[in-house]
Protein backbone atom coordinates (compact mmCIF):
# COMPACT_ATOMS: atom_id res chain seq x y z
CA UNK A 1 0.00 0.00 0.00
CA UNK A 2 1.01 3.60 -0.64
CA UNK A 3 -0.22 6.69 0.74
CA UNK A 4 -4.06 6.73 0.81
CA UNK A 5 -5.22 9.12 -1.49
CA UNK A 6 -7.22 11.32 1.18
CA UNK A 7 -8.86 14.48 -0.98
CA UNK A 8 -7.72 16.75 2.51
CA UNK A 9 -4.04 15.52 1.38
CA UNK A 10 -3.85 16.20 -2.21
CA UNK A 11 -2.85 19.12 -3.67
CA UNK A 12 -1.58 20.10 -7.44
CA UNK A 13 1.21 20.65 -9.33
CA UNK A 14 0.69 24.46 -8.76
CA UNK A 15 0.56 23.94 -5.29
CA UNK A 16 4.10 23.63 -4.96
CA UNK A 17 5.14 26.86 -4.36
CA UNK A 18 3.18 27.54 -1.81
CA UNK A 19 5.38 25.07 0.49
CA UNK A 20 8.95 25.14 -0.90
CA UNK A 21 11.10 28.10 -2.54
CA UNK A 22 12.57 25.08 -5.01
CA UNK A 23 9.72 25.69 -8.00
CA UNK A 24 11.06 29.30 -7.90
CA UNK A 25 14.67 28.47 -7.88
CA UNK A 26 14.29 25.83 -10.42
CA UNK A 27 13.56 28.45 -13.11
CA UNK A 28 15.65 31.01 -12.08
CA UNK A 29 19.35 29.36 -11.31
CA UNK A 30 22.55 29.74 -13.11
CA UNK A 31 25.33 27.35 -14.02
CA UNK A 32 27.40 29.36 -10.64
CA UNK A 33 24.30 28.29 -8.16
CA UNK A 34 25.19 24.29 -8.95
CA UNK A 35 26.40 22.64 -5.65
CA UNK A 36 28.85 20.36 -6.42
CA UNK A 37 28.66 16.91 -4.87
CA UNK A 38 32.43 15.94 -4.37
CA UNK A 39 33.37 13.80 -2.02
CA UNK A 40 34.49 16.13 0.38
CA UNK A 41 31.13 18.20 -0.10
CA UNK A 42 29.34 14.88 0.70
CA UNK A 43 31.65 14.24 3.93
CA UNK A 44 30.89 17.74 4.87
CA UNK A 45 26.80 17.39 4.53
CA UNK A 46 26.93 13.54 6.31
CA UNK A 47 30.04 13.25 8.35
CA UNK A 48 29.91 17.18 9.73
CA UNK A 49 26.23 18.37 9.90
CA UNK A 50 23.70 15.50 9.01
CA UNK A 51 24.64 12.14 10.53
CA UNK A 52 26.83 13.93 12.78
CA UNK A 53 24.89 16.02 15.27
CA UNK A 54 22.42 13.12 14.70
CA UNK A 55 25.54 10.58 16.68
CA UNK A 56 25.45 13.69 18.86
CA UNK A 57 22.34 12.99 19.76
CA UNK A 58 22.09 9.54 19.58
CA UNK A 59 25.05 9.30 22.43
CA UNK A 60 23.15 11.22 24.94
CA UNK A 61 20.72 8.66 24.68
CA UNK A 62 19.99 7.05 28.03
CA UNK A 63 18.67 3.65 25.73
CA UNK A 64 18.95 4.73 21.81
CA UNK A 65 15.77 2.73 19.86
CA UNK A 66 15.84 3.28 15.76
CA UNK A 67 11.97 5.09 16.48
CA UNK A 68 13.87 7.55 19.42
CA UNK A 69 16.14 8.39 16.40
CA UNK A 70 14.00 8.87 13.32
CA UNK A 71 11.84 11.19 15.83
CA UNK A 72 15.47 13.10 16.50
CA UNK A 73 16.14 13.49 12.66
CA UNK A 74 13.03 13.43 11.04
CA UNK A 75 10.31 16.60 11.42
CA UNK A 76 7.09 14.82 12.98
CA UNK A 77 4.81 18.06 11.96
CA UNK A 78 5.72 20.63 9.60
CA UNK A 79 3.37 19.24 6.41
CA UNK A 80 5.55 19.23 2.76
CA UNK A 81 4.81 18.03 -0.69
CA UNK A 82 5.51 14.75 -1.32
CA UNK A 83 4.52 11.96 -4.37
CA UNK A 84 3.15 8.80 -5.00
CA UNK A 85 3.06 7.59 -8.82
CA UNK A 86 2.04 11.06 -10.39
CA UNK A 87 0.04 12.47 -7.25
CA UNK A 88 1.14 15.51 -4.74
CA UNK A 89 0.36 15.13 -1.14
CA UNK A 90 1.04 16.68 1.97
CA UNK A 91 2.57 14.81 4.49
CA UNK A 92 5.52 14.39 7.10
CA UNK A 93 8.80 13.30 7.29
CA UNK A 94 8.29 10.53 9.47
CA UNK A 95 5.10 9.05 7.66
CA UNK A 96 7.65 9.04 4.08
CA UNK A 97 9.95 7.37 6.07
CA UNK A 98 7.56 4.70 6.64
CA UNK A 99 6.14 4.34 3.37
CA UNK A 100 9.37 4.32 1.76
CA UNK A 101 10.14 1.13 4.21
CA UNK A 102 6.94 -0.23 3.63
CA UNK A 103 7.63 -0.33 -0.25
CA UNK A 104 11.47 -1.80 0.03
CA UNK A 105 9.80 -4.40 2.10
CA UNK A 106 7.11 -5.46 -0.67
CA UNK A 107 9.85 -5.57 -3.38
CA UNK A 108 12.81 -6.69 -0.99
CA UNK A 109 10.34 -9.63 0.74
CA UNK A 110 10.05 -12.26 -1.93
CA UNK A 111 13.57 -12.32 -2.63
CA UNK A 112 14.76 -13.25 0.59
CA UNK A 113 14.52 -17.34 0.22
CA UNK A 114 17.78 -18.99 -0.29
CA UNK A 115 19.81 -15.71 0.24
CA UNK A 116 22.81 -15.30 2.67
CA UNK A 117 22.09 -11.78 3.87
CA UNK A 118 20.28 -8.72 3.07
CA UNK A 119 23.02 -5.88 2.49
CA UNK A 120 22.37 -2.08 1.70
CA UNK A 121 24.88 0.07 0.51
CA UNK A 122 25.34 3.62 1.18
CA UNK A 123 23.25 3.25 4.60
CA UNK A 124 22.91 6.67 6.23
CA UNK A 125 22.26 6.02 9.88
CA UNK A 126 20.39 2.56 9.37
CA UNK A 127 17.05 3.49 9.10
CA UNK A 128 15.92 1.60 5.89
CA UNK A 129 18.32 -1.87 6.66
CA UNK A 130 17.10 -1.86 10.69
CA UNK A 131 14.07 -0.96 9.80
CA UNK A 132 13.28 -3.58 7.87
CA UNK A 133 15.30 -6.12 10.33
CA UNK A 134 12.40 -5.61 13.16
CA UNK A 135 9.75 -7.09 10.77
CA UNK A 136 9.23 -10.92 10.99
CA UNK A 137 10.19 -11.78 7.48
CA UNK A 138 13.71 -9.73 7.92
CA UNK A 139 13.80 -11.19 11.27
CA UNK A 140 16.27 -13.77 10.84
CA UNK A 141 18.45 -12.78 7.71
CA UNK A 142 22.03 -11.77 8.53
CA UNK A 143 22.60 -7.71 7.79
CA UNK A 144 25.27 -6.09 5.94
CA UNK A 145 25.27 -2.28 6.38
CA UNK A 146 27.85 -0.23 4.36
CA UNK A 147 28.33 3.37 4.36
CA UNK A 148 30.53 6.17 3.32
CA UNK A 149 30.30 8.45 6.45
CA UNK A 150 32.07 7.42 9.57
CA UNK A 151 29.19 9.01 11.79
CA UNK A 152 26.56 6.71 9.90
CA UNK A 153 28.71 3.57 10.71
CA UNK A 154 28.50 4.62 14.37
CA UNK A 155 24.70 5.11 14.68
CA UNK A 156 24.81 2.00 13.23
CA UNK A 157 26.92 0.20 15.33
CA UNK A 158 24.79 1.68 18.35
CA UNK A 159 21.52 0.81 17.31
CA UNK A 160 22.71 -2.69 16.22
CA UNK A 161 23.40 -3.05 19.44
CA UNK A 162 20.75 -1.27 21.31
CA UNK A 163 18.49 -4.06 18.95
CA UNK A 164 20.53 -6.56 19.48
CA UNK A 165 20.94 -7.22 16.15
CA UNK A 166 23.71 -8.59 14.88
CA UNK A 167 25.02 -6.58 11.78
CA UNK A 168 27.84 -6.39 9.84
CA UNK A 169 29.21 -2.63 9.35
CA UNK A 170 31.67 -1.57 6.96
CA UNK A 171 32.67 0.47 4.61
CA UNK A 172 31.72 1.61 0.87
CA UNK A 173 32.45 4.92 -1.51
CA UNK A 174 30.35 4.50 -4.82
CA UNK A 175 32.13 7.36 -5.92
CA UNK A 176 35.66 5.77 -5.99
CA UNK A 177 33.81 2.00 -5.94
CA UNK A 178 35.78 1.13 -2.64
CA UNK A 179 33.87 -1.20 -0.44
CA UNK A 180 34.63 -3.96 2.58
CA UNK A 181 33.80 -6.71 -0.11
CA UNK A 182 34.98 -9.23 3.18
CA UNK A 183 31.70 -8.83 5.31
CA UNK A 184 29.64 -9.36 2.42
CA UNK A 185 28.42 -12.93 1.30
CA UNK A 186 27.71 -14.23 -2.37
CA UNK A 187 24.17 -14.64 -2.84
CA UNK A 188 23.06 -11.50 -0.92
CA UNK A 189 20.27 -9.16 -1.76
CA UNK A 190 21.76 -5.57 -2.21
CA UNK A 191 20.08 -2.54 -2.13
CA UNK A 192 20.84 1.05 -2.17
CA UNK A 193 18.29 4.21 -1.35
CA UNK A 194 19.28 7.77 -1.85
CA UNK A 195 22.59 6.69 -2.12
CA UNK A 196 23.93 5.81 -5.84
CA UNK A 197 22.29 9.39 -6.83
CA UNK A 198 25.46 11.42 -4.77
CA UNK A 199 27.52 10.25 -7.70
CA UNK A 200 27.22 12.79 -10.62
CA UNK A 201 28.53 10.89 -12.94
CA UNK A 202 28.45 7.01 -11.90
CA UNK A 203 31.55 4.84 -12.95
CA UNK A 204 30.76 2.79 -16.31
CA UNK A 205 32.86 0.14 -14.02
CA UNK A 206 29.67 0.17 -11.48
CA UNK A 207 27.93 -3.08 -12.54
CA UNK A 208 30.90 -4.72 -13.07
CA UNK A 209 32.20 -3.63 -9.82
CA UNK A 210 29.31 -4.79 -7.45
CA UNK A 211 28.66 -8.23 -9.63
CA UNK A 212 31.94 -9.07 -8.21
CA UNK A 213 30.22 -9.21 -4.94
CA UNK A 214 28.09 -11.90 -6.69
CA UNK A 215 24.86 -10.83 -5.23
CA UNK A 216 21.81 -12.94 -5.73
CA UNK A 217 19.60 -9.70 -6.55
CA UNK A 218 20.55 -6.12 -6.93
CA UNK A 219 18.16 -3.22 -5.88
CA UNK A 220 18.45 0.70 -6.42
CA UNK A 221 15.72 2.69 -5.21
CA UNK A 222 16.86 6.01 -6.57
CA UNK A 223 15.95 9.05 -8.34
CA UNK A 224 16.66 8.24 -12.03
CA UNK A 225 17.79 11.71 -14.11
CA UNK A 226 17.45 9.73 -17.44
CA UNK A 227 14.10 8.81 -16.62
CA UNK A 228 12.39 12.14 -15.79
CA UNK A 229 10.10 12.93 -18.87
CA UNK A 230 11.16 15.57 -21.00
CA UNK A 231 7.85 16.46 -22.19
CA UNK A 232 6.21 17.34 -18.82
CA UNK A 233 6.70 20.24 -16.72
CA UNK A 234 6.79 17.87 -13.40
CA UNK A 235 9.90 15.95 -15.41
CA UNK A 236 11.32 19.20 -16.36
CA UNK A 237 11.39 20.37 -12.74
CA UNK A 238 12.70 16.92 -11.50
CA UNK A 239 15.34 17.57 -13.99
CA UNK A 240 16.48 20.92 -13.05
CA UNK A 241 16.50 19.84 -9.39
CA UNK A 242 19.19 17.36 -10.25
CA UNK A 243 21.28 19.70 -12.29
CA UNK A 244 21.12 22.39 -9.52
CA UNK A 245 21.97 19.48 -7.14
CA UNK A 246 24.55 17.88 -9.06
CA UNK A 247 22.99 14.83 -8.21
CA UNK A 248 23.25 11.34 -10.35
CA UNK A 249 22.54 12.16 -13.99
CA UNK A 250 24.30 8.56 -15.74
CA UNK A 251 22.99 5.37 -13.47
CA UNK A 252 20.08 4.32 -16.72
CA UNK A 253 22.76 4.57 -19.05
CA UNK A 254 25.29 2.66 -17.04
CA UNK A 255 22.69 -0.17 -16.47
CA UNK A 256 21.33 -0.19 -20.03
CA UNK A 257 24.77 -0.82 -21.20
CA UNK A 258 25.43 -3.97 -18.63
CA UNK A 259 21.70 -5.14 -20.13
CA UNK A 260 22.80 -4.44 -24.00
CA UNK A 261 25.56 -6.63 -23.35
CA UNK A 262 23.90 -9.69 -22.30
CA UNK A 263 25.20 -8.78 -18.59
CA UNK A 264 22.24 -8.54 -16.63
CA UNK A 265 18.76 -8.69 -16.52
CA UNK A 266 16.95 -5.88 -15.81
CA UNK A 267 13.06 -4.92 -14.72
CA UNK A 268 12.45 -1.00 -14.13
CA UNK A 269 9.63 0.55 -12.24
CA UNK A 270 10.26 4.61 -12.76
CA UNK A 271 9.12 7.50 -10.69
CA UNK A 272 6.73 5.61 -8.03
CA UNK A 273 7.47 7.55 -4.59
CA UNK A 274 8.85 10.58 -3.02
CA UNK A 275 9.48 12.26 -0.19
CA UNK A 276 10.76 14.78 -2.51
CA UNK A 277 7.98 15.67 -4.95
CA UNK A 278 11.04 17.01 -7.30
CA UNK A 279 13.45 13.68 -6.65
CA UNK A 280 10.97 10.80 -6.63
CA UNK A 281 12.25 7.37 -6.73
CA UNK A 282 12.25 4.63 -8.90
CA UNK A 283 13.33 1.10 -8.67
CA UNK A 284 16.01 -0.77 -11.16
CA UNK A 285 16.42 -4.54 -10.20
CA UNK A 286 18.93 -6.13 -12.00
CA UNK A 287 20.75 -9.55 -11.66
CA UNK A 288 24.22 -11.06 -13.16
CA UNK A 289 23.74 -13.16 -15.97
CA UNK A 290 27.96 -13.22 -17.09
CA UNK A 291 30.99 -11.21 -16.11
Amino acid sequence: MFLSKKKNNTISLNDLPKFSNWPKKLFSFKTCDIKHKTGKEVLREYQNEKWGKLLKRVRSMKNPALHKVEQAYCDQLTPFPSYDRGVFYLTNEKKMLDRHLELYSKILKPHLKSASSLVELGAGFGSKILGLSQQKEFSKIPLVACEYSKAGRDIISTLSNALKKNVSVGHCDLRKLEIDADIIPEKSVLFTSYAAHYVPNISSRFVKFLSQLKPKVVFHFEPVYEYYPKDSLHGIMCRRYVELNDYGRNLASIIEDAKRLNKISVKIKKNILGSNPLLPISVIEWAVIKY
